[in-house]
């Protein structure tokens, strides 16, 4: 599954928005069966859009998608989207590997 499917809205609103709760465990749980990693520096969700160019064992580099939550009040900026971002290298400490309980 590539993370594009139904619902998926549903599972961002429910992690960013149903704080501390079974929900936004749930969401996040989901996610990441989907693929998706959180950044804990940006307090972002990534899902890898193509195999890394580089990996190590303290970071790997290439192509993502990510989840932009910030949702703007300017009409000419468009917030809570999925995103492409090139060249992106993705530190493992910043890896959350535990679920939220």
């Amino acid at each position: 599954m590539d993370g594009y499917g139904t619902g998926i809205d549903t599972l961002f609103v429910a992690f960013y928005y149903q704080q501390n709760t079974y929900q936004q465990y749930l969401a996040a749980k989901e996610l990441k069966k989907q693929s998706w990693r959180y950044h804990r520096k940006y307090n972002t969700w990534f899902q890898r859009h193509e195999e890394p160019k580089i990996a190590t064992d303290e970071f790997e580099q290439g192509t993502y998608v990510y989840f932009d939550f910030h949702v703007a009040n300017d009409d000419h900026q468009h917030g809570w989207c999925q995103r492409i971002k090139t060249e992106f290298i993705f530190e493992y400490n910043y890896l959350e590997d535990e679920l939220i309980a």
